[in-house]
């Protein structure tokens, strides 16, 4: 029954411009909230509304660091009314709540359509498809920081490869909407950052008399670790020294934007020792600025 009701609609749709404007929403047209998106991309929408993105906005962390949004320079990353390539965008005036919702990045006013990756069918409103969606690009003028530093790697990885990892599945889920759309790869909109795995750094020590010096190499994050053009994520080095299976003294160094772990690039971080020990304990681990507490990534003995 359900191919029958698609290909009546097809060939209504398709052959009647009249008919298809019935069909368009305008309320669509005019920036709305994210959630009204929901009604048909409501996947899309429930892995938005677990996002950064969706708190961008009220999040306590933006509340202070915007001084109570004072800050104006601040702003427009947290609540853009249209995402630019390269260049900063302007801060909307209207669901500033939502943050970073659907109509930032998808909505243009240069052709009044919502932009994608995919050429589809849509009679609630107009769609434009646009290759920049699948480029690092997309996310430069916001991230703009972290785009340079990945434009110094020379990778064919994207964001969209790491934080935006595709699924197979439908664009549209609400009836009769959802038959116009073929299963295909989805892209996720959770904005995940992804927990790094032990193998995703290589930790070399040197022991002497005086020092312990550890050579610590990013192998697979095509971008500084920890990076960010906001915010203040950090990396920890925890060193515990053992002697006759105890510990017998602990230290500690930390890694922020500002002396981060660059791709591929050994960096050196030495620790004072005065004393004698067996062996020793070096934990890495890693605090997103929204996090309470740091996350352990990996031991690594010597």
């Amino acid at each position: 029954m359900r191919p029958l009701i698609l290909l009546l609609l097809a060939v209504i749709l398709s052959s009647c411009d009249k008919i298809t404007k019935v069909f368009q929403e305008d309320d669509l047209l005019q920036r709305p909230v994210a959630s009204r998106c929901g009604d048909c991309h409501q996947e899309i929408y429930k892995q938005w509304k677990e996002s950064r993105h969706s708190k961008a906005w009220i999040s306590e962390e933006f509340k202070r660091a915007s001084e109570n949004y004072t800050k104006e320079k601040c702003l427009s990353c947290h609540a853009p009314y249209e995402i630019t390539v390269g260049d900063k965008p302007k801060v909307r005036d209207i669901n500033l709540a939502d943050g970073v919702n659907c109509a930032s990045c998808h909505f243009r006013d240069s052709t009044k359509s919502m932009h994608g990756p995919y050429d589809v069918f849509s009679p609630p409103h107009p769609s434009t498809k646009d290759d920049q969606y699948t480029k690092t690009e997309i996310c430069s003028g916001c991230h703009q920081e972290t785009f340079k530093q990945w434009q110094i790697v020379k990778t064919d990885k994207n964001c969209q490869n790491c934080h935006m990892q595709p699924k197979e599945g439908k664009l549209i889920q609400k009836f009769p909407f959802d038959l116009f759309h073929a299963s295909k790869e989805i892209h996720h909109h959770g904005f995940i950052v992804p927990t790094p795995k032990p193998d995703f750094f290589r930790v070399e020590a040197v022991k002497n008399k005086e020092n312990l010096t550890l050579y610590i190499t990013s192998l697979k994050t095509p971008h500084n670790v920890p990076t960010a053009d906001h915010g203040n994520p950090k990396y920890y080095i925890d060193v515990e020294y053992i002697k006759d299976g105890n510990v017998i003294y602990s230290d500690s160094q930390t890694l922020t934007k500002k002396e981060p772990l660059i791709y591929k690039q050994t960096k050196e971080v030495v620790f004072p020792v005065n004393f004698s020990y067996d062996k020793v304990k070096v934990t890495l681990s890693r605090k997103l600025s929204w996090e309470e507490k740091p996350k352990k990534i990996a031991d690594f003995e010597f």
